[in-house]
């Protein structure tokens, strides 16, 4: 018999590796397919439409540092890390804008398989790769623009994926390699805050998951830890209502603090309910997640610090990380759509959520109905924005949705435990990021912003149907096929979430420093007709003077720049005219480009227009654009 016993257990062994080997294998086959297609379709989008002035505003800051100039002491940023390495870029490509989309492409290559990581730790292989192709299709190809809000989420799944790593090992280096995600994300976009607050509130469900499982017949209660928490907790609320609500009112309150305010509800209620353990091991345990992510957060902050140190222009980049932000929220602003847009998401979780529930045949008549009604939108789209709005809004608005079913799910997990301890934390943790990386579409709220957190909403949902017990797979495969196609109809960077636009015109922008970018035909008839007018009358090397808000027109003609700021609302009002005309005649500049048309800035002020007008007596109109010259 204990030889018998003996030999069973091997072959269940020998089994054991065999299954995990076919799993390994098939694992690495699918991500394979997955990652080649997603690198194709990238590829072919890589060039693919722009908007003017986020073009030029990376471009030229990335060219005055390739100059000598630094981010905030010299010029308007965002935070400035992304600004070095597109000047890197620069110096090795060539200046053009299709140097900073490589960079982009570089990243999207490695962000494509940490997708699939995360997706594969809730659901198999070949589910993992549909849910990779589903991010993707929500994500950089529908707007490749080098914009630092892809490395927000680039660095933010990069690192849900180490802290995922880090639930199953155990292994504190994991942490900090999430910190060092969250402090590269804070260098291409102060938004990073977003992952690193995101981070700590799982940091707190985790502590109490733990506590909870080890002390759970413990009679004593940290009430010094408990309402550290919870003033902690409470703080960071009021802080984020006042931030939203006075830029966003309502609208922003529901889709942007709802979520935050579930997840913490649900901190504070777990924490009230009554969680055994002692003060001391409780911040301890807690200090020992933080410690190690916040070492891993500063290590890059201090590297990018060092020139602005050594040139005694640390102030500038204090000054500059918080006064731009501030501005931005006053002046660009693009409100949510209505909240009532949310009912959008009934007719497509409705039948999952009943699926759930049914047998077989109710399942299959579910998924039936999702099929007949996706294929419905899918097909009316092209003729009626209301219909496209039905699909894109079902999408866009459905992160309160997840983080609501998600938070009722852990809830009711305190007393069924049906859920392990370690998914309720992999389902808490990719709330918690995509709950907060969502505020990145805050204060511009424009549809474009939802691709920047759109992946992360997708892994969110994953978790959430892998956690049933028998998800309804018919009427999902059904929603993942659905969204797929809706996201790869055409349409520019702006009309995504607005329209189906299959018959837009491109064309080729035909500047050099453009890169070789497809964009509207009426810009690149604009561009390709104004540039070459104004390189025609400025003098070799020179400034011009370009205004409001048309940083493009400095970097596409490869002229200098007279100011620091590239959008006329960051300007100080007071005096402002003066300055201006004493900064073109103290650089002797002879062409100017005044935009009529302003996104953000208003327009320039009657008697600065008037001035510019007697200075530069001839003149040209480029679309939106009045040229005009001295000589």
């Amino acid at each position: 018999m204990p030889l018998d016993s003996h030999s069973t257990e091997q072959r269940h062994a020998a089994v054991s590796e065999i299954r995990k080997k076919v799993i390994t294998t098939q694992l690495a086959i699918v991500l394979s397919i997955v990652w080649i297609l997603s690198i194709c379709f990238m590829a072919t989008h890589l060039k693919n439409g722009w908007v003017p002035h986020d073009e030029g505003t990376l471009g030229l800051s990335a060219e005055r540092v390739l100059n000598g100039e630094l981010p905030h002491r010299d010029f308007d940023d965002y935070t400035g890390g992304l600004t070095f390495v597109h000047a890197l870029a620069f110096r090795e490509l060539g200046i053009d804008s299709a140097s900073m989309r490589i960079v982009l492409f570089v990243f999207f290559v490695f962000w494509v398989p940490a997708v699939f990581y995360v997706a594969s730790r809730f659901c198999s292989a070949y589910s993992a790769g549909a849910i990779t192709l589903l991010a993707v299709s929500w994500s950089v190809p529908n707007y490749p623009g080098p914009l630092p809000s892809w490395y927000n989420l680039f660095f933010a799944t990069f690192g849900a994926a180490a802290l995922l790593r880090f639930l199953e090992t155990g292994t504190r280096r994991w942490i900090f390699v999430a910190g060092l995600c969250g402090g590269l994300s804070l260098l291409a976009k102060i938004a990073g805050a977003y992952f690193v607050a995101g981070a700590l509130l799982f940091f707190i469900f985790r502590e109490q998951t733990i506590t909870s499982e080890q002390n759970c017949q413990s009679p004593a209660r940290a009430r010094f830890y408990r309402a550290a928490v919870a003033f902690g907790l409470a703080v960071f609320l009021v802080l984020l209502f006042k931030m939203i609500y006075k830029a966003s009112g309502t609208r922003g309150l529901v889709f942007f603090v709802l979520p935050v305010f579930l997840l913490v509800i649900l901190l504070l209620a777990r924490e009230f309910v009554g969680i055994a353990g002692q003060n001391r091991e409780r911040f301890a345990r807690l200090i020992g997640m933080c410690v190690p992510f916040a070492v891993g957060i500063v290590i890059p902050l201090v590297v990018f610090s060092v020139p602005f140190l050594l040139s005694g222009s640390f102030h500038d980049l204090v000054n500059g990380l918080i006064a731009l932000p501030t501005r931005a929220v006053r002046f660009a602003v693009f409100s949510p759509e209505n909240t009532a847009a949310i009912a959008t998401t009934i007719p497509f979780i409705l039948p999952v959520v009943l699926a759930h529930e049914c047998g077989r045949l109710g399942r299959a008549i579910c998924g039936v109905i999702v099929c007949l009604y996706g294929c419905a939108v899918l097909i009316f789209a092209a003729k009626s924005s209301l219909i496209y709005g039905l699909g894109w809004s079902s999408m866009a608005n459905a992160i309160p949705v997840l983080v609501l079913a998600g938070t009722a799910i852990l809830w009711q997990e305190q007393r069924q435990e049906k859920l392990s301890s370690t998914r309720q934390q992999q389902m808490m943790l990719m709330m918690c990021v995509t709950a907060l990386c969502s505020l990145v579409q805050f204060p511009f709220s424009a549809p474009v912003y939802f691709f920047y957190v759109a992946p992360l909403a997708i892994l969110t949902a994953t978790v959430l149907f892998a956690s049933a017990a028998h998800p309804p797979r018919f009427a999902l495969s059904a929603l993942v096929a659905f969204y797929l196609l809706f996201a790869v109809l055409p349409g520019t960077a702006y009309e995504k979430g607005l329209r189906h636009t299959p018959g837009a015109q491109i064309e080729l922008l035909n500047i050099s420093r453009a890169g070789r970018l497809l964009v509207d035909s009426h810009d690149a008839q604009l561009y390709d007709t104004m540039i070459p007018l104004i390189q025609s009358h400025a003098l070799q090397g020179s400034f011009i003077y370009a205004a409001p808000d048309c940083p493009e027109v400095y970097f596409l003609s490869g002229l200098k720049s007279p100011t620091r700021h590239y959008f006329e609302y960051a300007e100080e009002p007071h005096d402002y005219t003066q300055r201006a005309l004493g900064a073109l005649e103290r650089l002797n500049v002879n062409v100017i480009a005044i935009n009529n048309g302003p996104e953000f800035s208003e327009p320039l002020a009657s008697d600065l227009q008037g001035a510019l007008e007697r200075r530069y007596p001839h003149s040209e109109e480029v679309g939106r654009f009045e040229v005009r010259w001295k000589q």
